[in-house]
């Protein structure tokens, strides 16, 4: 609801102004200059008379000011011989002129012509604002990749050469070096594709497509994927709880969550140890807990644990970009879910995502506030 500011010094139009806008708007009624000039009002358009503009012209000049380039409208209701008097403020503070005697329908169109230029305004600023936070993120995304991606591209340029320059190295040597290649283009391959997921998503705004979905095959099939593919020597014990519901979730979006999240348990976790994937069905939601016996995360750095490039303090030489359980927590409010963990240092770590078994198609258009 619009914020509507009345300075009238004839009580009886503002009584009567105040009766007509209340019905839609919020109306704000300042009694005096020196109330108004104490305050710190936030309002989406001002309605005054001559008389107030006169005496608080300098204040509109302020507000323009402060206002940061965003349109407030301030609308003067006058009589048609006294238009001429307003000359010295009129044009560098008001932004529409209405004289009396005062049709309603015409004051009810000027009032919703202003409020829409102002909507239409704050708009633009939020979206210029978005636009800012998305080339900073951009810029952010380049120099986390040059980062990420120089190391193992030294590692693969270095061992190439040496291999080039020593044809006859022991058949173990080179085995070693292939190795070490091969982890470093796994690593460039992953950072790219966290990137790429990335950019999608918060760039390009993912399509967002739930189909029918058999979770518990879903899952064994994630899992064979997972410990062929993904170099860990762990185990994933997976385990279903309650009766099987009609699942409506986003396949491609429900395999970034849980990749992300069983990947991250067997890397933090030591090799061999047992990784619990426990898939939960309630009655109108499907719940995912993964936990791990690893390092777990310490208590500062879980709040932080869902932004760009941030990783725990105590990952040390493990590798990782901090892109991972970013992609993961957008993936799940996609999907209208929920996510938390619970880790104690030292100790382990679970996390827990909470998604609605029948996910509905959420539009990005819409203006944060």
């Amino acid at each position: 609801m619009a914020k509507v500011l009345l300075l009238l010094k004839q009580k009886e139009n503002r009584r009567l102004l105040q009766q007509s806008l209340e019905s839609r708007n919020k109306v704000l009624v300042v009694e005096s200059e020196n109330e108004l000039l104490d305050s710190n009002l936030s309002f989406d358009l001002c309605i005054l008379d001559l008389r107030a503009l006169i005496k608080v012209g300098n204040w509109i000049k302020k507000v323009k000011k402060n206002q940061n380039q965003l349109f407030i409208p301030f609308l003067l209701i006058t009589s048609p011989q006294n238009v001429g008097m307003g000359k010295l403020y009129l044009w560098s503070v008001i932004d529409e002129i209405i004289t009396t005697p005062i049709e309603k329908v015409e004051l009810t169109a000027r009032v919703e012509m202003l409020l829409q230029r102002r909507l239409l305004s704050l708009e633009l600023k939020r979206k210029n604002e978005n636009l800012q936070q998305l080339n900073e993120l951009k810029t952010r995304f380049i120099s986390m990749a040059s980062h990420e991606l120089r190391n193992p591209v030294h590692v693969i340029l270095a061992y190439s050469k040496i291999l080039y320059k020593n044809s006859n190295l022991p058949k173990t040597k080179k085995d070693d070096y292939f190795e070490r290649m091969k982890s470093s283009a796994s690593k460039i391959t992953e950072t790219l594709d966290d990137i790429l997921t990335l950019s999608k998503g918060e760039l390009l705004d993912q399509n967002f497509n739930p189909m029918p979905i058999d979770l518990e095959k879903f899952c064994h099939q994630l899992i064979l994927e997972i410990e062929v593919g993904a170099g860990y020597k762990n185990q994933i014990s997976f385990v279903t709880k309650g009766k099987a519901n009609n699942s409506y979730l986003d396949k491609k979006l429900l395999s970034h969550i849980l990749i992300n999240l069983l990947t991250n348990a067997m890397k933090y976790s030591s090799q061999g140890s047992t990784i619990d994937f426990n898939l939960i069905y309630h009655k109108e939601q499907v719940e995912f807990q993964i936990k791990d016996k690893g390092i777990g995360i310490p208590l500062k750095d879980q709040k932080r644990l869902f932004e760009s490039f941030h990783r725990a303090s105590n990952v040390g030489r493990i590798p990782g970009n901090g892109l991972g359980l970013v992609i993961v927590k957008q993936s799940v409010d996609l999907h209208e879910g929920k996510i938390s963990v619970n880790s104690e240092e030292g100790v382990g770590t679970t996390f827990t995502v909470k998604l609605p078994s029948v996910a509905q198609i959420i539009h990005s258009d819409k203006i944060a506030d």
